[in-house]
């Protein structure tokens, strides 16, 4: 296997840097394999090793959309729990704290005799 260029290693970190650091390093290992793979694609169309690289990177696509779709799968989800779960706990404690002292309005409508 080829060395990765310096331009491959800018992709990868760019690509996984809105990731957490567990999620990141499994992103970056798929993401090295696939550009990997673009590489050797571009080798078997009859490319030169250094044409291979940058057709591989530029087959692999804009970065920023990337990191961004990466992100959506690998960030907003856990995200996502907290977040209902603290509402949950914040409704909860809410509701203990008002402890049904709140008691129904009185009703605003005389009484007919």
């Amino acid at each position: 296997m080829s060395a990765l260029p310096p331009e491959a290693h800018t992709y990868l970190r760019r690509a996984t840097r809105l990731l957490l650091p567990r999620a990141q390093r499994a992103a970056h290992a798929e993401l090295h394999a696939h550009l990997h793979g673009l590489m050797h694609d571009a080798l078997v169309r009859g490319l030169p090793a250094g044409d291979a690289w940058p057709v591989a990177l530029r087959a692999a696509g804009p970065v920023w959309p990337l990191a961004l779709r990466l992100a959506a799968v690998h960030t907003l989800p856990p995200l996502r729990a907290a977040l209902l779960v603290g509402a949950a706990l914040g409704g909860a404690a809410y509701a203990v704290q008002a402890g049904g002292a709140s008691a129904p309005a009185a009703q605003l409508t005389p009484e007919r005799p």
